[in-house]
């Protein structure tokens, strides 16, 4: 069984960069994330911008997947021709509009708090080919299954898809509201992928342009890529400042810091800056 994907409008492509959620708008996107752990808003890029960012990435990974003796950045994940690559935190994807676009901090620092972290830079690409993933989490219940009731989101994850996502080219399946669920001891051992069976689920059918903010609990998993092409998403985490866990990939070239304002340094301050 499917159902809409929760999705809201941001101010336009026109207002990308200076443009902000109005006090409508937001209470809009906070409610649909609280209640179904993610939101979907379109228009927060144009496709100029989600084309340089596609070129780029295509170049980098295949100088990584060329690289002599391997990749370090490159691991495949569950699922056939599914692989993850790390980011670096350099132009085109360190640009202050990718790292913290203004209506994304807006709605981060209502869910997290004003003084969020970056954690984790990655990026998934289903190539032609693919297999459905396991339904999986990106993460559990701060305190597993011991407090026995959901705690408000400690992390978010920022997907900034690279083309159209469609059926055909595998867009991601997520079940709406799974975030809020813990786990009772009697389902130790039970696959997500058994138990998502009979619940609701949605798909990324998101043009070009549009983002999606999710809670790192939901349930979600990578689909089949029947297409020609490669299916990109970045994927950009985000946690509430109290919690320790960084990537040890996530690290700033010092030129990258100096560029950045003073906003976005916050944002990155628990990863190292390498001279």
């Amino acid at each position: 069984m499917n159902v809409t994907t929760p999705e809201v409008s941001s101010p336009g492509a026109e207002a990308h960069g200076e443009g902000l959620l109005d006090d409508a708008r937001l209470s809009a996107t906070l409610r649909t994330f609280r209640d179904s752990g993610m939101v979907i808003i379109r228009n927060a890029y144009d496709a100029d911008r989600i084309a340089t960012l596609r070129a780029s990435y295509d170049d980098l990974l295949a100088q990584e997947r060329a690289a002599p003796n391997g990749s370090r950045s490159v691991q495949p994940t569950d699922g056939q021709n599914h692989i993850q690559m790390q980011m670096p935190l350099v132009p085109p994807f360190a640009d202050v509009d990718v790292v913290a676009h203004p209506v994304v901090a807006q709605v981060l620092a209502a869910v997290l708090g004003t003084d969020y972290r970056c954690c984790l830079y990655n990026s998934n690409t289903a190539f032609p080919g693919s297999t459905h993933q396991q339904v999986h989490r990106d993460a559990g219940p701060v305190f597993g299954s011991g407090l026995g009731v959901p705690t408000p989101t400690t992390g978010v994850v920022l997907n900034i898809p690279l083309c159209d996502f469609t059926e055909e080219n595998g867009s991601t399946e997520v079940w709406p509201g799974s975030h809020l669920i813990v786990d009772h001891p009697d389902d130790a051992g039970a696959e997500l992928t058994d138990r998502a069976r009979a619940l609701a689920s949605a798909r990324f059918n998101i043009p070009v342009g549009a983002i999606a903010l999710r809670d790192l609990r939901l349930w979600h998993r990578g689909t089949p890529n029947q297409s020609d092409g490669a299916r990109t998403m970045l994927a950009i985490v985000y946690q509430r400042s109290w919690l320790g866990w960084r990537s040890p990939a996530l690290r700033v070239p010092a030129k990258t810091w100096r560029a950045w304002p003073s906003h976005v340094q916050t944002v990155f301050a628990a990863a190292p800056v390498d001279d």
